[in-house]
């Protein structure tokens, strides 16, 4: 009968020899996305207001935190300037609009603060 401590070493061996040492992903980072500081207790959706009045939900900030949402380039291409928005996700409190931000590029991060209410 074979030790189990014999097999175990085969079977990394084979395990290593069978991989292809490539990383997950080497692409560079080139989404465009927006930093929510979030200092309301209320949690928000965000919105983006494109400077040719689309407006598009981009995700959710929960209260009092930070939050990295992507940034769909439909929604930054073409257009001269963005504004982002939050809404109050349970109706109470008010909506908040950014400062406007100028022209971004691909793999910009931008930042906001959600003033407290």
């Amino acid at each position: 009968m074979r030790s189990p401590f014999l097999i175990l070493p085969v079977l990394l061996t084979l395990i290593t020899a069978c991989h292809n040492g490539g990383t997950a992903d080497t692409e560079p980072v080139t989404q465009t996305r927006v930093r929510i500081d979030n200092s309301a207790t209320l949690d928000m959706d965000i919105y983006v207001l494109s400077g040719n009045n689309q407006t598009s939900r981009i995700g959710f900030a929960p209260a009092s935190r930070v939050t990295t949402l992507p940034l769909p380039n439909a929604v930054t291409s073409g257009s001269p300037y963005i504004r982002f928005q939050a809404r109050p996700v349970r109706g109470s409190g008010e909506a908040v609009t950014s400062e406007t931000f100028g022209v971004i590029k691909a793999g910009d991060e931008l930042t906001w603060k959600v003033p407290a209410q």
